[in-house]
């Protein structure tokens, strides 16, 4: 990559140095929540400085995959978490000291509508 510093002309070195400091200052003032913003937050946060497209769609690529990242790492660790033996010896110890009592009342009320009727048809037996 110094390399590719090098064949910058001067102009755009200063312009670059002004920049990527600023740009620092800016990610660690708006902290962790910066991760989870959207393209248009990113957009507002650099806005005011003059920055190539390109700069901006590399920031914008780069939350976004960080974004991912961070979701993939949470999700991995919550689910070690929840299947760990540990955690299941805790909730068997907690399980085994307690004591589940439930008391329950059920009642039946008739609802708004009429009772129900019963239509009963006689019918004669013949011998």
């Amino acid at each position: 990559m110094p390399e590719e510093d090098d064949d910058l002309p001067p102009e755009e070195m200063k312009k670059l140095s002004g920049i990527v400091p600023d740009i620092v200052r800016r990610a660690v003032l708006t902290g962790v929540g910066a991760l989870f913003m959207t393209e248009e937050g990113i957009r507002n946060l650099v806005g005011d400085m003059k920055m190539p497209k390109d700069a901006l769609a590399f920031l914008i690529a780069q939350a976004d995959k960080t974004r991912t990242e961070v979701a993939r790492v949470v999700t991995h660790e919550v689910r070690r978490f929840l299947e760990s033996e540990t955690l299941r010896r805790e909730i068997w110890k907690l399980l085994n000291g307690v004591t589940l009592e439930v008391n329950a009342t059920i009642q039946l009320k008739p609802s708004g509508d009429a009772a129900l009727k019963a239509k009963v048809k006689s019918r004669k037996k013949e011998p």
